[in-house]
């Protein structure tokens, strides 16, 4: 019997298609994860395809199209983005799914965040909500979730909160190797080291974090450590130095940071919403807010048996709840499920650019209008358009400079070996 094929794509977003697919290999499975561009953070999928040429070649599109056609069954894909359609200038979003699903293939969309969270409903229930001054296409967030609830056999979301924005989907819980991130831990010190790790700063409410614990720093209470820019293995390292470990305070939902410091027995802190806790009952990470933040650490800091047992909860907890083996089993009984069926026409597609479009461009006009102030000129706070600028506008060209500059650069190199050969000889 044939083994059945899984491709993730187009990212190998948090590291979590990785995940799976190392999970799912042992079930008799296939899979593959695909990165269109560059991986972030150290992760290495297991093909990387060149987002330029992606953009300016068509020959080359059509062999993506076609070897993943033709190599896999099911098509798990990320962030509200499927095979080919951020780099199909003439086609709408999510344009390939029907097509997918026209040649027999099982199509899933896993949603991770910012990909569907809706600023009208988040700011709603989260005062310190990191969406407050943010522009969120809300109109092309309906229009693709719509898009994939009809075209897709099942939509996935990986934490709890994504639930308000995308109900009929099925919580995946974020994914780890569990036994790669357990770690011995010693007595409790007397001075807990607290790290603090954002993807972005401003997602996490970070400022929040930093005038909560320099204080506790200062007066030895605690030892604070800010970090960023760390790849996963570093990551791995410094959680399992940590004794308290920050999330976010600002989302209201826990994410992987939360997961991977209880897997190594660390205590995560953060703010999750009473809607969250409730679908997920149990969850151990310590309840904290920009304005508590100080006072609960300071309880932590003076409680080493209370510490002491939230650490054994919470890697209990990540082990039974988001080790690797159970998430790859509820996905392959996902991918094993009969296909559904897509009920009725849609002759006319959803709307990806619209209205939110709009009120981007409106917001950034008016913060250049403030900019320019009463007796400003447009000459003087908008630079001309630059050769770079006109040479992006044309993609077979640019990629056709970027190769030559990519020639150059190789010659460069080699004439210098070249001449540290003569220096030597």
């Amino acid at each position: 019997m044939t083994p059945l094929r899984v491709l993730y794509a187009p990212r190998d977003i948090a590291g979590q298609p990785g995940t799976w697919a190392r999970g799912i290999r042992p079930l008799g499975v296939e899979a593959e994860v695909w990165s269109f561009g560059e991986p972030a953070f150290g992760l290495v999928p297991d093909r990387v395809w060149d987002a330029d040429r992606l953009l300016a070649d068509p020959a080359y599109r059509w062999d993506v199209l076609d070897r993943a056609v033709r190599g896999f069954d099911v098509f798990h894909f990320q962030y509200g983005r499927s095979l080919l359609n951020a780099h199909e200038p003439l086609l709408p979003a999510l344009w390939d799914l029907p097509l997918l699903r026209s040649l027999g293939k099982k199509v899933f969309m896993h949603w991770h965040g910012s990909d569907v969270r809706l600023r009208s409903v988040h700011m709603a229930r989260e005062p310190d909500s990191y969406l407050k001054d943010a522009v969120v296409d809300e109109p092309r967030i309906h229009a693709l979730v719509e898009i994939a609830r009809r075209h897709c056999d099942r939509m996935f979301v990986s934490t709890p909160g994504l639930l308000d924005y995308v109900p009929d989907a099925e919580l995946v819980p974020l994914a780890i190797d569990a036994a790669a991130w357990a770690t011995d831990r010693g007595p409790e010190p007397e001075v807990p080291v607290v790290v603090h790790l954002p993807s972005k700063r401003a997602t996490k409410g970070s400022h929040l974090v930093d005038a909560a614990l320099r204080p506790l720093h200062d007066a030895g209470i605690v030892e604070y450590r800010p970090l960023s820019g760390l790849t996963h293995s570093q990551v791995k390292d410094a959680f399992r130095r940590a004794d308290l470990v920050v999330d976010s305070l600002t989302i209201g939902d826990h994410g992987m940071v939360a997961v991977e410091a209880m897997a190594c027995g660390a205590i995560a802190l953060g703010h999750v919403h009473e809607r969250n806790r409730a679908r997920v009952p149990g969850c151990p990470v310590v309840e904290a807010t920009g304005a508590d933040l100080g006072d609960v650490v300071r309880g932590l800091a003076a409680d080493p048996d209370r510490r002491a047992r939230l650490r054994g909860e919470s890697a209990a907890w990540a082990a039974k709840r988001h080790d690797a083996a159970r998430v790859s089993g509820q996905l392959l009984d996902a991918y094993l499920a009969p296909p559904v069926k897509v009920v009725g026409d849609r002759p006319d597609w959803a709307v990806v650019e619209g209205r939110g479009r709009l009120v981007a461009l409106d917001a950034e006009v008016s913060r250049l209008r403030r900019a320019l102030g009463r007796h400003g000129s447009v000459a003087d706070t908008v630079p001309p358009r630059t050769l770079r600028d006109r040479v992006e506008e044309h993609p077979r060209l640019h990629l056709l400079l970027r190769r030559a500059d990519g020639v150059r650069r190789h010659a460069r190199v080699k004439m210098r070996e070249l001449g540290n050969l003569r220096k030597r000889g």
